[in-house]
Formats: structure tokens, C-alpha cells, sequence
């Protein structure tokens, strides 16, 4: 067995998800430590941006939906980690405690929302007659 698919098994996650973690743990803490942690944080979301668009076109491609289901895994990983990126960045701007709660309770709840209100409605069961 490869050490990649032991690390993969202890995780449960690949071991490019588990380098991407690392680079952005490491990002985060070189910002903070030199003072850059808003620039940093920009620049994070918006790869973060950048990777979404590129996971709604790579998935609507027929030839580079692998790509796209990778990119989707990727965005899926990271989002609430953008999300409250986005959330620092926006507590940088507006000093309103209620607006970012309120804009923090959205971040945490909307992925839920959509997904339960995009689900297709169960088909009922026919009954095949003989």
C-alpha cells in the first residue's frame, strides 16, 4: 500500500487536500506574524473565488468533468474556511456586531438552505402490476 493511500485512509482525505490544508495554515500564519494577515486573507478568498468559477465551467465540459468533481471536492473542503476569511475581512470594514452575526449565521446556514431546497422531490413508487 502507498504511504499516499495510508494517509488518505487515516485522514480521509487525499493528500493534495491534506498539502492545500497545510499551505493555507502556513499562509495564515506567515500574515499574521508579519503583520499582513488582510492581504493574506484577500488573497485566499479570492483564489478561493477563482476556484469556484473554474469548478461551475469545468463541470458543465463534458471532457473535463473529473476536473470539475475534483475543483468541487476542493470548494466543498474550503468553503467555511473562505467563509469566515470573508467574515474577518468584513469585520475589518463594519464595526456592527449584529451585521456580522447576522452575515455569520448566513455563511454557516446557506450551504444547508440550498441544499435542502435543491434536492429533487421524491418520485412516488408505482406499482407494477403483472
Amino acid at each position: 500500500m502507498k504511504w499516499s493511500n495510508r494517509i488518505q485512509i487515516m485522514t480521509g482525505q487525499t493528500l493534495m487536500h491534506s498539502v492545500m490544508h497545510l499551505l493555507v495554515i502556513a499562509a495564515l500564519i506567515w500574515g499574521w506574524k508579519h503583520k499582513a494577515l488582510v492581504d493574506v486573507c484577500s488573497v485566499l478568498v479570492t483564489m478561493y473565488a477563482l476556484v469556484f468559477v473554474a469548478m461551475l465551467v469545468t463541470q458543465r465540459i463534458a471532457r473535463l468533468r473529473t476536473l470539475g468533481d475534483y475543483l468541487e471536492e476542493a470548494t466543498t473542503t474550503y468553503y467555511f474556511g473562505a467563509a469566515m476569511m470573508t467574515l474577518f475581512l468584513v469585520s475589518r470594514i463594519y464595526h456592527n456586531n449584529l451585521l456580522l452575526a447576522s452575515l455569520g449565521v448566513v455563511m454557516l446556514l446557506g450551504p444547508a438552505l440550498v441544499s435542502l431546497l435543491a434536492k429533487e422531490p421524491a418520485r412516488p413508487i408505482e406499482n407494477k402490476r403483472s
